[in-house]
């Protein structure tokens, strides 16, 4: 059960992987819940619907994408595990792609890197007290290659476990009522474990996830994998695309306009997790974003985008390399840009712009070392 290339979807993952990278580069010059070891003494306000709004959708969108993706993952590996055996060769698989980044970064890189700032210790007993005595487990953007990983796993045991049925007829695309039901079911769901797990909390459980967006990981991944079974990706109706489309980006203009009006919709309810009007509200707003963008997005580019020259080829083939590798290089950038007098958010762009640049050219580097396209 191979999945063939896509390219519009490629395109796509172009441009959710920019996503990343400017969503990263504007961590020091914006109003953020999260942990960046770069801070800027001035913010740019217009940088806290950004953030929010990317959070929204874009790490959701790559998780419905993996999904999609997933069977045909490693040349055919599921396709052996899906009929009943192999299981083992598709683990393989998996663990080298996503398994060697995460040995990398969290047992390597990221270790060292924090010693670097840590006086007077040996890397070595830095490394043993931190990760074998006190676990302390740094994963950063390496979570969602933990949470594929486990849930390539997961996916692997359930059909060697349940096995797989052979030609299913094809369903249509999801209507409105049912993508509207999604909608109503994931900003209620949110809207309750929210009041446990406020946005940006996160925890460790056997990997580091953030509970407040994990229905909507998780959900997005599953629809993937049914989403292939009926080509649904390829299968948007123009109608109901466009109108996804328009769904999504007036909730991401509302937003932003928000900010702009000074208007005070989107204030304490968002951090507590307060179930009230406003905090309901809020999780139905992002859910209707999510799947406005994911559908919208994924009917526009098909639309108009499904098509690549040999630089677009050579950008998709390095969209996981850019990923793994552009956090480290973006932390870099942003301190030596640290005492020039720009404003945040040229800061913000020139980081991006940058990083971004030198990301993409360490990893077509580093996919010419032999063996190193098995994992990049």
């Amino acid at each position: 059960m191979n999945v063939r290339r896509l390219a519009f979807v490629d395109n796509l993952r172009i441009l959710l992987a920019g996503l990343v990278v400017l969503h990263h580069a504007g961590q020091p010059y914006g109003p953020t819940g999260g942990h960046w070891p770069v801070s800027h003494a001035e913010h740019a306000a217009i940088l806290g619907p950004f953030f929010h709004v990317n959070a929204s959708f874009f790490m959701g969108l790559f998780f419905l994408i993996s999904g999609y993706f997933l069977p045909g993952a490693g040349a055919g590996a599921v396709a052996v595990a899906v009929a009943g055996k192999g299981t083992a060769a598709f683990l393989k698989d998996r663990f080298l792609r996503l398994g060697v980044p995460i040995l990398f970064f969290v047992f390597g890189l990221f270790p060292v890197l924090a010693w670097a700032g840590t006086p007077h210790a040996s890397l070595g007993s830095y490394w043993a007290r931190s990760i074998l005595v006190q676990h302390e487990f740094e994963f950063g953007h390496l979570w969602f290659v933990a949470h594929l990983l486990l849930y390539g796993v997961l996916y692997s045991l359930w059909v060697r476990w349940r096995g797989t049925v052979h030609d299913l007829p094809e369903r249509p695309f999801p209507g409105p009522r049912l993508v509207f039901l999604y909608i109503l079911a994931l900003g209620l769901v949110s809207a309750v474990l929210r009041l446990h797990y406020p946005v940006d909390r996160w925890v460790f459980w056997g990997i580091p996830l953030e509970p407040a967006h994990l229905p909507q990981y998780l959900s997005l991944f599953l629809l993937g994998i049914l989403a292939q079974r009926h080509r649904w990706f390829e299968r948007i109706p123009d109608r109901q695309g466009a109108s996804c489309l328009a769904l999504g980006l007036g909730a991401m203009l509302f937003r932003f306009s928000c900010t702009l009006l000074h208007w005070q919709f989107f204030g304490r309810p968002l951090r507590t997790g307060c179930i009230n009007w406003m905090g309901i509200f809020w999780n139905l707003w992002e859910a209707a974003l999510c799947a406005g963008l994911c559908i919208g997005l994924l009917w526009c580019f098909r639309r108009g985008l499904n098509h690549q020259n040999a630089f677009a080829r050579l950008l998709s083939a390095n969209t996981y390399g850019i990923y793994l590798v552009h956090v480290p290089i973006l932390v870099v950038c942003q301190m030596m840009l640290g005492r020039t007098t720009l404003g945040p958010l040229a800061l913000t762009g020139l980081s991006a712009l940058v990083a971004w640049s030198i990301s993409a050219l360490a990893s077509m580097a580093l996919r010419r070392i032999p063996g190193a396209r098995r994992v990049l």
